[in-house]
C-alpha cells in the first residue's frame, strides 16, 4: 500500500471570524474531496450560496442551523446537535449559521475537492491573523469565490430559527 505523506492541517480566519481547518487538502487526494473542520463562533457561518461540489456536513460540538431555499427566500430549516449529519449536493443553495449562544464545530467533506482552494484564498492563517492581517472583504470574496464555482445568494435571507430543534424539519 502507498501511503502519503503525513498531513499537516492548515487553520485560516475567515470573514466574520471563524477558523476553518483544512484537514485533508485538495493537493493530498489528487482533487478527489477534501476535508475540513469549520469553527463557528455565535451568530458565525458564510452567507447563503451554492457551488459545483457536493458537501456532507457533521457536528463535532454544539448545534449548526441549516437554510435552505423556500420560495424566494433563504429560511433557517433544521438544526443539527452533535453527531447528526447532512448531506448538501450540488448546485443547491444552502447556509450554515451557528444560532446557539456557545462554539460550533462541524466537519465538512467536499467531493470534488475545491474547498481547500477557496479557504487557502479567502482566509487568512491564524498567525498572519494575529497580527493583524485581515481576511479579503465581499468585494474579493466575489472574485474569489467565482474562480472556485460558487455562487452566493442574492435574495431576502430570514435567519429565524425553527420551530424544531430536534434536526428535523419545522
Amino acid at each position: 500500500m502507498n501511503f502519503a505523506a503525513p498531513l499537516t492541517p492548515s487553520t485560516f480566519v475567515v470573514a466574520g471570524g471563524n477558523h476553518v481547518t483544512v484537514q485533508l487538502d485538495r493537493g493530498q487526494s489528487g482533487g478527489l474531496f477534501d476535508v475540513i473542520e469549520v469553527r463557528a463562533a455565535p451568530g458565525g457561518g458564510p452567507p447563503p450560496h451554492r457551488h459545483e461540489f457536493a458537501e456532507w456536513f457533521r457536528v463535532l460540538e454544539g448545534e449548526l442551523t441549516f437554510s435552505e431555499q423556500r420560495d424566494e427566500a433563504m429560511c433557517c430549516t433544521r438544526t443539527l446537535s452533535v453527531g447528526a449529519s447532512v448531506f448538501v449536493a450540488p448546485w443547491v443553495y444552502h447556509g450554515t449559521l451557528n444560532l446557539s449562544g456557545g462554539v460550533c464545530r462541524f466537519e465538512v467533506i467536499g467531493q470534488p475537492a475545491m474547498m481547500s482552494g477557496y479557504f487557502a484564498e479567502a482566509g487568512v492563517p491564524v498567525a498572519e491573523a494575529a497580527s493583524g492581517r485581515v481576511p479579503p472583504g465581499p468585494a474579493d470574496l466575489r472574485e474569489i469565490s467565482s474562480r472556485w464555482g460558487i455562487e452566493f445568494w442574492h435574495g431576502p435571507i430570514d435567519t429565524t430559527p425553527p420551530r424544531s430543534a430536534d434536526g428535523g424539519p419545522p
